[in-house]
């Protein structure tokens, strides 16, 4: 057999690829019964080992240190590059097509030579190459990374650049899809629009499916597809007025610590919205320095369009403003929230863990240590439906239907249809008629 075809979808970075990425990842089985690979070896969703493999180390700050699996980037980048010549020498049986994305590709990978070593890296194992890549509106998309450029640690407030595409290559598209044609040949390039109205069904996942020419079920209320979303705007005040504070302590603010991970992802969490917006003027004024490379774009790869974009309303040039300040009430109410969220989240977590310790004590029949941890877990968590009913067996055991009862009675109320709650019931009546006494004409 010929080796199979691959199509390398390379960005860019805030158009769904997140979600593409999940979506893929989470179905490598059924994936692989299409004759679909998508290598596990360079991320179980983001193949972005794949491109800092083949970039300078410099280049490689702005990684999640998740990535590196707590061993230094060379270490763990030379695992990957025996990894994944062993994945590829061996694809399963069958494969027609290998699936690779990473929106690093096109971020770190910005030179001809840069492109070359990608080609033949993948050269012994694959054939016909495509190369796609989603194109979203300059200002449109610098407002999306604003919340991913917080996430890492620039507390910038939020505010277009006074730059063009001197100094912002990565928005120059024209010169971007140009430096990978050069490298793969014209028609193997296959830019698209990253707007709602030019995408399948309105849905990036959708979109990418259909071009792959995979048919793959994914629903449309499927939690993979909603991924690294913004923030609301009090959250996005809340993470700069945390953000200020950190960098005035003696500690400073570290981007790729733990703690402030931690913190932009309990936000996250917490907050998701729309994002920031920057004003209609503003945009406009950001949108005119890349009028010329977008002009390029359309002429070459989409003639049939009348603008490569949809454009924002007009609105006149606006003067550039001074950076807003952080907006102490919206970040009040958003660390209001955040707390609340965070409490809850702790409490759940907490009985989580009691009951996997009541699960253990029982295993080692301790029936006391068992108890203890049920109870702890009800602290928590009143009406823990495992809990409940643990506790109202332990009860039944020895005869003490008053207190079973009362658990079955949380079980009805907070879980009526559960199964947990069925079962106490049928115990319980089960319980109750062994201890009714038998009536007079059963007596005689």
């Amino acid at each position: 057999m010929g080796k199979p075809d691959a199509i390398l979808h390379i960005g860019q970075s805030k158009t769904g690829t997140s979600s593409i990425q999940r979506v893929l990842g989470a179905r490598r089985a059924e994936l692989n019964a299409l004759g679909v690979h998508y290598p596990v070896s360079p991320g179980a969703a983001n193949h972005g080992l794949l491109p800092a493999s083949l970039a300078e180390p410099s280049q490689l700050s702005h990684f999640h240190p998740n990535v590196w699996e707590g061993m230094a980037p060379a270490a763990r980048l030379a695992r990957f590059r025996s990894e994944f010549a062993a994945e590829m020498g061996r694809l399963p049986r069958g494969t027609q097509l290998v699936l690779i994305s990473a929106e690093q590709i096109s971020g770190l990978l910005h030179t001809e030579a840069a492109i070359a070593k990608l080609r033949d890296l993948l050269a012994p194992y694959v054939g016909r190459v495509k190369v796609v890549m989603y194109l979203r509106r300059q200002d449109s998309h610098f407002a999306s990374g604003y919340t991913q450029s917080l996430r890492i640690g620039h507390i910038n407030p939020p505010q277009l650049p006074a730059l063009g595409p001197q100094q912002m290559w990565q928005y120059d598209y024209a010169t971007l899809l140009d430096r990978w044609a050069r490298v793969y040949g014209e028609a193997a390039i296959v830019p698209r629009i990253f707007e709602p109205e030019s995408l399948l069904n309105g849905d990036v996942v959708d979109d990418f499916l259909s071009l792959c020419g995979i048919e793959l079920e994914v629903p449309p209320d499927d939690p993979d597809r909603q991924s690294n979303l913004s923030l609301t705007r009090g959250a996005i005040d809340l993470v700069r007025a945390v953000g200020e504070a950190m960098q005035a302590s003696p500690e400073g603010l570290n981007g790729s610590s733990p703690l402030w991970r931690h913190i932009v992802g309990a936000v996250n969490e917490a907050l998701p919205g729309r994002g920031w917006r920057p004003d209609p003027g503003e945009a406009a004024a950001f949108l005119a320095r890349f009028a010329e490379a977008n002009e390029a774009v359309r002429r070459r790869w989409f003639p049939d369009r009348a603008t490569l974009f949809t454009m924002p309303e007009a609105a006149p040039a606006a003067a550039r403003a001074a950076p807003p300040p952080v907006d102490k009430a919206a970040a009040l109410e958003a660390a209001c929230a955040l707390i609340l969220h965070e409490a809850k989240s702790s409490l759940a977590r907490e009985a989580h863990l009691q009951a996997a310790i009541a699960r253990l004590k029982e295993k080692m029949c301790d029936e006391e240590g068992a108890r203890i941890a049920w109870r702890a877990a009800l602290r928590a968590d009143p009406t823990h439906p495992q809990a409940q009913q643990r506790l109202a067996e332990m009860a039944l055991a020895v005869g003490d239907l008053v207190t079973a009862q009362a658990h079955l009675d949380v079980l009805r109320r907070a879980h009526p249809n559960h199964q947990l709650t069925e079962r106490v019931a049928r115990l319980m009546v089960k319980a109750q008629a062994s201890v009714e006494p038998p009536s007079a004409q059963e007596a005689s």
